[in-house]
């Protein structure tokens, strides 16, 4: 089924019927008096400071206000080192900001408040933006409404939508590689054990209209589909590339695997080289799959694969060079990850050069993960995590620049921080 329906968002009352109101996940209130706070505090009343910039109401293009307000922030994505985006739910309401200039102010580029969210969409999961300019919002709250999908070519000024109907599965993979091509994955656990259906939606027309490529249901394959994702294993990530060419990464019987695709998703065939179970990794109460990760800098890809023993998880990584021909398994000599941030994987900037946070302390390797270096400890970074001890991202844009986000859920509280020296010394931004 093709769905093309293309609606301006504040028109959205007279067509869709809008959930209930989530409990309030976050405070955001404006400052009485406008202020400018170039270094925000650390913890502010539920959440954090932040100076946002916005024109003037009945005032010319270049006529701005500024003002603090209190926000609490869960998820956040790079740009470059100067720009980057970060986001959290305030009530039901999603509150979306963008920074060019390191944190020091913000501009709102929020989706209307008349569509509401239950949970905070995740990046490459839900969210996905190409450039600052370029962006798609997922919203789904299962069978009692529409699944949409929010677009916006004009930094958030205006939001259009397109939706994929009432349906039963939810977005679990997200991926655009350029301004019109994107794919979005939902799915659907199954009665089975280890069984969760699959359906891979794809648009060519910047997201104006979606249509499905791949089932895993037997006997209802769209668009010749011979050979799809099976539905045994649960899906982890998913990756496209400019050629159509793309990767799945599953947890398939509780093992770690990893699907190509080279037809634009409709066909996937399994890697017999990705995984080399004990041999490298060791005896595991558990395995972790990692979502497929693009470098920032030169080609390539790699997936981080976590051995759960207890209460740590140690990480370990897959990289490929040829287009996912073959992997070669990396294991990491790193401290594990302890219960509270297991999720907390390495990240890589290119082939080289990555980064593992573990509590305030930062490792460093600049040969591919064989070898890691702790760094000193930021005096800054450690007394706020004795605050806020929850990892929730890490991210590096350059060599230099990257940013963390951290918090403590039960207080409803979160802290961005940034780097500008490698993960040397750490700022709130």
């Amino acid at each position: 089924m093709r769905i093309g329906r293309r609606v301006l968002l504040p028109l959205l009352a007279m067509l869709i019927v809008l959930a209930g109101c989530s409990e309030d996940t976050s405070k955001e209130d404006a400052v009485s008096q406008p202020a400018v706070q170039d270094q925000p505090t650390d913890d502010g009343g539920g959440g954090q400071e932040i100076t946002l910039v916005e024109p003037e109401e009945g005032g010319s293009a270049n006529e701005y206000e500024q003002y603090v307000v209190q926000t609490r922030l869960t998820e956040m994505h790079l740009f470059n080192g100067k720009t980057g985006m970060a986001w959290g739910l305030t009530r039901s309401a999603l509150r979306v900001y963008l920074t060019g200039n390191n944190g020091k102010n913000w501009v709102p580029l929020s989706p209307s408040e008349q569509i509401a969210f239950s949970t905070v969409p995740e990046y490459g999961k839900e969210v996905f933006f190409t450039d600052t300019a370029h962006g798609w919002i997922v919203r789904s709250s299962g069978l009692s409404e529409e699944t949409l999908v929010l677009r916006t070519a004009d930094r958030g000024e205006n939001w259009a939508l397109s939706t994929l109907g009432r349906t039963d599965e939810l977005p679990a993979a997200f991926s655009f590689t350029d301004n019109e091509k994107g794919w979005l994955m939902t799915t659907k656990t199954s009665d089975a054990a280890g069984r969760e259906d699959k359906t891979l939606y794809r648009t060519l027309d910047g997201g104006e209209s979606w249509t499905p490529v791949m089932r895993t249901a037997s006997g209802s394959q769209p668009g010749g589909s011979s050979n799809p994702l099976p539905e045994i294993g649960y899906l982890s990530g998913m990756r496209f590339e400019s050629d159509g060419s793309g990767y799945a990464t599953l947890l398939e019987l509780g093992k770690p695997s990893v699907y190509r695709t080279t037809d634009g998703g409709r066909n996937w065939v399994k890697s017999s080289s990705f995984f080399a179970g004990e041999k490298t990794i060791g005896e595991c109460d558990a395995y972790l799959n990692g979502k497929p990760q693009a470098y920032k800098n030169g080609s390539g890809s790699w997936v981080p694969i976590g051995c759960k023993q207890r209460d740590t998880v140690q990480y370990s990584g897959a990289f490929t060079q040829n287009g996912g021909t073959g992997w070669k398994p990396v294991p990491f000599d790193v401290p594990a990850q302890e219960a509270l941030n297991f999720q907390i994987a390495p990240i890589f900037l290119d082939r080289m050069n990555g980064w593992m946070v573990r509590g305030p302390l930062v490792y460093r390797t600049t040969n591919g993960g064989k070898n890691w270096k702790a760094l000193p400890q930021s005096k800054k970074l450690r007394e706020n995590m004795d605050k806020y001890p929850e990892i929730f991202q890490v991210e590096f844009v350059t060599d230099k620049v990257g940013w963390i986000l951290i918090g403590k859920t039960k207080l409803r509280r979160s802290l961005l921080m940034q780097t500008l020296d490698g993960g040397v010394t750490w700022n709130v931004i």
